[in-house]
């Protein structure tokens, strides 16, 4: 993968032990990771959980959410190892952002030419993003394995759950602001 580290010192080699500072980076990317999504999901959730309710006319908000969700299936079957393949997990993290932001961009002028194809974006985007955090997320932990001396499966269990921490957070900040809008 894309994820790079340098050597740690083992018993069969005598070189200088990376060690410490590869861990320091590992958690830093996991934590980055994490504020990233709670970020970019607090927008998403704040305009995706009112649909249906600020967009109600001839069902725009519905429609739009179907298109999020039909596309979304559709590009989790098969875009991400394509996308993956061709940009790398970080990359593909970076670009699958991107993919969201018309969405956001469409609330100031909602109507299905702008809304549907917003929402469409938003779902072929999702595919890659989703599976690109997680094989990131994945690789990074057999490093950190590696290098700490505990199991690949401890360490992914960890980092996932302090990323969905801050996932979390998303809906929560994203809930608050949606009420506010009220």
């Amino acid at each position: 993968m894309d994820a790079k580290f340098h050597r740690v010192k083992t018993k069969e080699t005598d070189d200088d032990e990376y060690g410490p500072r590869e861990v320091y980076r590992i958690w830093k990317n996991v934590l980055l990771i994490g504020f990233a999504f709670m970020i970019h999901f607090t927008a998403f959730w704040g305009t995706s959980n009112l649909q249906s309710s600020v967009n109600a006319d001839d069902a725009l908000g519905t429609f739009t959410l179907a298109a999020i969700y039909a596309s979304l299936i559709l590009s989790n079957v098969f875009l991400p190892t394509i996308v993956i393949r061709w940009f790398g997990c970080k990359w593909t993290i970076a670009l699958s952002f991107i993919t969201y932001m018309p969405f956001i961009i469409a609330q100031f002028y909602p109507k299905f030419y702008t809304m549907i194809p917003a929402g469409l974006a938003v779902g072929f985007g999702g595919g890659p993003l989703w599976c690109a955090k997680c094989t990131y997320l994945t690789v990074i932990s057999e490093a950190y394995g590696q290098i700490t001396g505990t199991s690949s499966d401890i360490a992914v269990t960890r980092f996932f759950g302090v990323f969905f921490m801050f996932y979390q957070f998303s809906q929560v900040w994203g809930n608050l602001i949606s009420s506010a809008g009220k």
